[in-house]
């Protein structure tokens, strides 16, 4: 069971390691964190919160616009794998699979001492 877990946390660690980073946020020339904190909460307070998020979103977006601010994303671009060969395909496919398969009937028969020996 702890090693179906340790699998499980691997390939959780694996998966969010390829969320990459996106970067997100206001920018203007003399841009100072406190100042915009300040900004924003003007533009929270004067705008209507009867809204819907989508209309909200927008008030909000024009009332940082208006102070000079400017909304930016930036696209992460996934690096391009390398394409393997059919010669290292085959010989990946002869590696892994039978590494693959003895650990899954360790982990199924409760390890090395639980009646087989390797």
């Amino acid at each position: 069971m702890k090693r179906f877990l340790i699998l499980f946390v691997l390939i959780a660690f694996v998966t969010v390691s390829y969320a990459g980073p996106n970067k997100v946020g206001w920018t203007k020339p003399d841009f100072r964190q406190d100042q915009f904190e300040n900004d924003r909460k003007e533009c929270n307070d004067s705008i209507d919160t009867n809204l819907v998020s989508e209309a909200f979103g927008k008030a909000l977006e024009e009332c940082l616009g208006e102070k000079g601010y400017e909304y930016q994303k930036t696209e992460y671009k996934a690096p391009q794998p390398n394409k393997l060969t059919t010669v290292e395909t085959i010989l990946l496919g002869v590696v892994m699979i039978p590494l693959v398969a003895a650990f899954l009937i360790l982990s199924a028969g409760g390890g090395v001492g639980a009646g087989f020996r390797l």
